[in-house]
């Protein structure tokens, strides 16, 4: 928006910042200062966008930003105990255990802790999960068809009779899908014949079918 000389606000942006900030003060909230809290929670805002920008430019779909949000915070905020943690509130919770913060004079040995608890976290998850969606992966049930995505899930898995919105509007949620489905349909040969069936927010058999094509061939 910045580029083109347009500003933008967006609501997304702002209630998934916030739960950022949440997740990231989470580990350390009894055991940092106010300022430190703000600075923590400041951090967390840019690594969510910047997550969240990330996964976008590698095409990972992740409709509700769990991983900006949750992944990358949750391994900020665990790290943060390790930068910021102050000695005074530190005695007051835990007694003494001989470490703090490495920005309130620490000597590290608490941050390294966190660090090995992250890729402990980290390890297990991979390897409990992954060769369970290795598995989901094998037998088909992964994903969705690119169909099913294209005409929508409400209509295949919950039986929604709901008409697929295509319309550029407030009802386009986290990763614009509905924009990129107009795009995709108005390239398609269909749109060409009938650009009503779209503009009226629906998407005939053969709107979906083209798309689906070029999903399969390119991706979005």
């Amino acid at each position: 928006e910045r580029k083109m000389g347009e500003g933008s606000f967006s609501l997304t942006y702002a209630m998934n910042g916030t739960l950022a900030g949440l997740v990231s003060i989470t580990g350390a909230c009894g055991i940092v200062e106010p300022w430190a809290a703000v600075v923590i929670g400041f951090i967390a805002g840019m690594l969510y966008l910047f997550t969240s920008k990330l996964l976008v430019r590698m095409r990972i779909d992740d409709a509700v930003d769990a991983v900006p949000v949750h992944m990358t915070q949750g391994i900020w905020g665990t790290l943060v105990v390790g930068l910021f943690a102050d000695s005074n509130r530190m005695k007051l919770a835990y007694g003494d255990v001989g470490d703090f913060g490495i920005f309130m004079g620490g000597n590290g040995t608490l941050l390294v802790c966190q660090i090995l608890g992250v890729l402990f976290v980290i390890g297990w998850v991979l390897s409990i999960m992954f060769p369970f969606f290795c598995l989901l992966n094998y037998m088909g049930w992964f994903r969705a068809s690119a169909s099913d995505e294209v005409e929508g899930l409400d209509s295949r898995y919950h039986a929604s009779t709901r008409k697929l919105n295509t319309k550029i509007g407030p009802t386009a949620s986290y990763g614009q899908s509905n924009q990129r489905l107009r795009r995709t349909l108005e390239t398609s040969d269909d749109f060409q014949d009938n650009p009503s069936d779209v503009d009226a927010g629906t998407a005939t058999g053969k709107d979906i079918s083209a798309t689906a094509k070029s999903i399969g061939a390119g991706g979005w």
